[in-house]
């Protein structure tokens, strides 16, 4: 066989580097406990791990998306308990660690198809991306709060790209939805045992310094969340997928657990207690109206919205439950004290940045980061809102291109799966990420959690997916062509 065969360089290399790296380990244990330091011990005995992990991932470079998929759920909850300073920078390696080995896997099997990565989310994203460098010239801009702004900016096409590179298969498609559906119940658990075991050590100093989750209205509980907020539209986005997908779906058990699944996140939604979070599975059954082109599924989702709006705004049933009536309070806002406020806040904001179509500065809103970066008007008043967080910082200018960044991809990718997929499985599973998606993006309107952990990874990494469809669609087709033509 030629060395420059790629079956040799996916099965050698591994074979012949592991028995080097396992004399390594052995090696290096055996020197460190003659000095009798075990801390380097186990540094040296995992470097052979690292090492055959790292060659593993050379060859299979889709392990690495469901690594940023884990990490990115996880990593705020455990800094709640483990003091990990800098996250946003051990992603920004874990980024440049997935880019470095992926052109690392071109250049050695040449099997990375780079045109995937061109779709109209990349393009946006990159446009958006100059506009925030362009940003530096702001007269009031601090190159501070640039600098912490680079997840906002950069983010988005990092998480386009490189899943536009790595899930090029149906099978990564139904991998990561198990894998989400896990995490969900997992999220789901841990915001049960807050409610009825109670918050532990860790979670009660957290909410010493916090006054939004412990309300005389009710305990709006968070899981491992970042808050609240991100949690309850996060549940419902993976409420409205899973519920969705469940009727899609062709294998029975999976068809029944997505149900579960789905049931457990709008539970898990309501015991948020965030009120935005309403609109997530709202908004999302009205985009699955517009896609679903099938009189069954509009009858039905038509139906349950007529339901859920009769039901909380026109009665009074179940008012004695807590989550009920705090969250029937979201279809009267202009009875919210908390609404007016911040209604009133953009007012203000509006005056200010009347004459400022490119905003006061990356970072510089009242997100709680920019007072520390720089003590101005825009830094004092609460943004709430993430529309209101990129108007306040790039402009009604950056607002419009964000803005049109995602309503284009949605708009694009809910055509696409209307009028361009054949296959009713991988229909309806990207159906329902997207309208989870729409749901979480419309609800940032109230809520400013759209940016952080896990929300815009899963949002850009599902819109990505979704706008390329008709990859998978196709490879579906053609498998059930080939199984056709052989029998």
């Amino acid at each position: 066989m030629k060395p420059c065969d790629n079956t040799y360089i996916r099965n050698q290399i591994p074979i012949n580097l592991l028995y080097i790296l396992f004399a390594i380990g052995l090696g290096g244990i055996g020197v460190a406990l003659i000095f009798n330091n075990l801390g380097l011990g186990i540094t040296i005995a995992a470097i052979p791990l690292i090492c055959i992990l790292s060659i593993y991932i050379l060859q299979i470079p889709t392990v690495l998306l469901f690594v940023i998929f884990t990490v990115n759920y996880f990593i705020m909850g455990i800094t709640r308990y483990v003091n990990i300073e800098g996250i946003s920078v051990l992603m920004d390696i874990l980024y440049a660690l997935a880019i470095i080995l992926i052109f690392m896997h071109s250049t050695l099997l040449h099997d990375i198809e780079w045109k995937r990565a061109i779709n109209i989310l990349t393009i946006s994203s990159f446009i958006w991306v100059v506009y925030c460098i362009l940003e530096l010239v702001n007269p009031s801009a601090v190159f501070q709060g640039w600098l912490l702004s680079r997840n906002l900016i950069i983010n988005g096409l990092i998480i386009s790209v490189l899943t536009s590179l790595l899930c090029t298969r149906y099978k990564t498609i139904q991998a990561l939805l198990i894998i989400f559906s896990l995490f969900t119940i997992i999220a789901v658990i841990k915001a049960i045992i807050q409610k009825f075991i109670g918050f532990d050590l860790y979670e009660r100093i957290w909410l010493i310094d916090d006054t939004t989750h412990l309300l005389s209205t009710g305990t709006r509980y968070f899981s491992f969340f970042t808050d609240a907020s991100n949690f309850g539209a996060n549940m419902g986005c993976a409420g409205i997928l899973f519920g969705i997908s469940a009727f899609y779906i062709r294998t029975k058990w999976l068809k029944i657990y997505y149900l579960i699944v789905s049931i457990l996140a709008i539970y898990a939604m309501f015991l948020s207690g965030t009120r935005g979070a309403m609109i997530v599975p709202i908004a999302g059954l009205a985009l699955f109206i517009l896609i679903s082109k099938n009189a069954k599924a509009i009858i039905t989702s038509g139906s349950t919205l007529v339901f859920i709006y009769i039901f909380f705004a026109f009665t009074t049933i179940g008012q004695g439950n807590t989550m009920i009536r705090r969250m029937r309070t979201a279809f009267t806002p202009t009875k919210d004290a908390s609404f007016n406020v911040r209604k009133e806040n953009q007012r203000k904001l509006g005056t200010y940045l009347k004459h400022k179509p490119f905003g006061e500065g990356l970072g510089l809103s009242g997100d709680g980061l920019g007072w520390k970066i720089s003590r101005r008007f825009t830094t004092s008043i609460p943004t709430d809102s993430w529309y209101v967080k990129i108007w306040v910082e790039t402009g009604v200018v950056g607002l419009v291109i964000y803005l049109g960044m995602i309503f284009i991809s949605i708009g694009r990718g809910a055509w696409i799966l209307a009028y361009k997929i054949r296959d009713p499985e991988l229909k309806g599973q990207l159906t329902g990420w997207l309208c989870g998606i729409f749901g979480m993006f419309i609800s940032a309107y109230g809520n400013s959690f759209w940016g952080q952990f896990p929300t815009m990874i899963i949002a850009f990494m599902g819109l990505t997916i979704v706008l390329n469809a008709k990859y998978f669609d196709n490879e579906i087709n053609c498998s059930s062509s080939t199984i056709n033509t052989s029998k």
